[in-house]
């Protein structure tokens, strides 16, 4: 069972919300990119490990039940709390104990000690709340406006910043390359919408979202989703 609760509203600019998840016992399922970075922490011993942000789907495995609660941040949002490059956790998965940080430490304590964990958690990042990363927001929301089909160049121009500059920042802050993180954006982009409309020409799609081809289109979402598009819309209506 999964179950997500939203964040206090001073947090929102970096946390996409809190989750649980729950398992009776042996589960797997595919998690696909969503360009943000979890801390999860087992309830039964209170470890923690962290998944950077993901260019890939991964598939996970349990053996037993389970009880995990995770905090989603945004874009950048996790760089924010956690003075680390983000690109050391970019498709990673990593023990809490490697990471050397203060912050999970707290997480770690007050969600043992606390039996509304959601409320434990939103203290320790409220005490810990930091500045805005203006740029590297706008640069974000510029990405997502223009669903992935805009160059780093022109985000460079936009956000003031040299374009080597700019993409040594988007690095840090978020754990990919602007250009990774714009052709996620486009996949998720035209997945949503091939959702919507099922029975649209994948060619039309292809062209409508910046794609050379259908050939261009299918290359890139399987490698992001797992699936071809086709596959994906039969395990989505069979």
């Amino acid at each position: 069972m999964y179950a997500a609760y939203t964040p206090p509203a001073l947090l929102a600019p970096y946390i996409d919300a809190y989750w649980i998840v729950t398992t009776s016992g042996p589960a797997t399922s595919r998690i696909l990119p969503d360009l943000c970075a979890d801390f999860i922490f087992n309830l039964d011993d209170y470890s923690v490990k962290a998944v950077g942000t993901m260019t890939t789907y991964h598939d996970t495995h349990t053996s037993t039940a389970s009880r995990l609660l995770g905090i989603r941040f945004k874009p950048a949002g996790m760089a924010a709390f956690a003075s680390m490059p983000m690109q050391l956790l970019t498709d990673q998965h990593i023990q809490g104990d490697a990471l050397s940080l203060p912050l999970v430490r707290q997480l770690q304590e007050a969600i043992a000690q606390n039996t509304n964990p959601f409320q434990a958690i939103s203290h320790c990042l409220l005490k810990a709340l930091p500045d805005q990363p203006v740029r590297m927001q706008a640069a974000i929301h510029a990405i997502q406006s223009r669903r992935g089909n805009i160059s780093p160049l022109t985000l460079a121009a936009q956000v003031n910043m040299s374009p080597r500059n700019f993409e040594r920042t988007f690095l840090q802050q978020i754990g990919t390359s602007a250009k990774t993180f714009s052709r996620i954006v486009r996949c998720l982009s035209a997945k949503e919408a091939l959702q919507k409309q099922p029975a649209s020409s994948l060619l039309a799609l292809a062209i409508d979202y910046g794609y050379h081809d259908h050939a261009h289109l299918t290359r890139e979402f399987r490698q992001i989703t797992g699936d071809a598009p086709s596959e994906y819309l039969s395990f989505l209506y069979k």
